[in-house]
């Protein structure tokens, strides 16, 4: 096995706008026992979502997003055809509570959660961390509230001319976002926890009308590019992502990240977050073999994409694959064994006369 590092940056404006990526968020169950699960990126803790609301949606985000000049889109791109969740009040208008569980810890920097539509309501946001403790209500690292109508592009789902200006109020005290109480669109606020968490609880309550509220999930990732040589149309060759020890990583819906080369010998994974992975590559069904199947990468993604080194991933023909060349240098072979042995015996009969 070869144990390496790649840290190899593309060119920056070549990927300008891909520092960043949302949850697609896959959802199952009915009104009062709701589940749904998404990660922002590869290597990102899974999310899972459980809720009594009566009623969770996941809209593709085709009409509703944040643009790439809101806060959050300056930091993470856009969200426009991401997923998202539209949580509503729990059955009679009553408080309804969603608690998102990461599979481990989250790290402590470079993601982010996004509140939105949050006019006509309130919204209690509690955490806990990695040792199952509370976090406080600054390390939920509120980082203000805006309006994504107000911003170009504006979405689709932005009703009206305007003036976008409505924004929730965040109360630290009581950790509470507070509409103001009008239902309005497009009032968000956005934070970047400073600590680790476990779980993520929203308690979600009316102050008038029918209302709900949207989710988010971002964080920092970039694209990781694996050339691999010796790849044809008809033998592909396939890219796994595992963890630095090995162990397989799994997206939202619960089967290992992988890839596939395309047309240019290229295999690339969209979004990978910050980390130390080992990339597999096992050997393809076409009896290619692989010339060394690991490779271990570092992704930082303040400095942007990751290539893999061209050679690191090649695809070999096997000798025996090759069948009309093995086949004559078996031959060529017999053949000079064949005349060694009957030069030998007439040698052999001559000194015994």
């Amino acid at each position: 096995m070869t144990i390496a590092v790649a840290v190899l940056a593309l060119p920056e404006a070549a990927y300008a706008a891909a520092n960043g990526s949302y949850a697609e968020w896959s959802r199952s169950g009915s009104s009062g026992a709701w589940q749904a699960t998404g990660t922002p990126a590869a290597g990102f803790p899974v999310a899972q979502v459980a809720s009594n609301a009566s009623t969770v949606a996941v809209p593709s985000g085709a009409n509703t997003f944040l643009g790439p000049q809101t806060p959050p889109g300056q930091a993470y791109g856009s969200s426009q055809g991401r997923t998202y969740l539209n949580v509503s009040t729990a059955t009679g208008f009553d408080t309804s509570t969603t608690t998102v569980t990461f599979d481990s810890a989250t790290p402590a920097k470079n993601w982010a959660f996004v509140i939105g539509d949050l006019d006509a309501d309130t919204l209690t946001i509690s955490a806990t961390d990695g040792d199952g403790d509370p976090v406080s209500p600054a390390d939920l690292g509120f980082q203000g509230a805006f309006n994504y109508c107000a911003y170009a592009p504006k979405p689709a789902g932005c009703t009206g001319p305007g003036p976008f200006t409505d924004l929730p109020t965040w109360s630290a005290d009581t950790s509470t976002l507070v509409g103001n109480t009008l239902d309005t669109f497009g009032a968000a606020a956005w934070f970047q926890p400073t600590t680790a968490i476990k779980t993520l609880t929203l308690r979600f309550s009316r102050l008038i009308g029918a209302p709900v509220y949207q989710l988010w999930l971002a964080a920092k990732a970039v694209p990781v590019v694996v050339p691999v040589a010796g790849v044809t149309e008809t033998c592909p060759a396939a890219v796994n992502l595992h963890t630095a020890d090995g162990t397989p990583i799994v997206g939202g819906d619960g089967k290992p990240i992988t890839t596939t080369t395309g047309p240019d010998g290229t295999a690339t994974f969209d979004a990978v977050a910050d980390g130390t992975y080992q990339l597999h590559m096992p050997k393809p069904t076409c009896g290619k073999t692989v010339k060394d199947p690991y490779y271990t990468i570092v992704v930082d993604t303040s400095k942007g994409p990751v290539k893999v080194p061209a050679g690191t991933f090649v695809l070999d023909v096997p000798e025996l694959a090759n069948t009309g060349q093995h086949t004559a240098r078996l031959l060529v072979a017999g053949a000079i064994i064949l005349v060694s042995g009957a030069v030998l015996v007439v040698a052999g009969r001559r000194r015994t006369r």
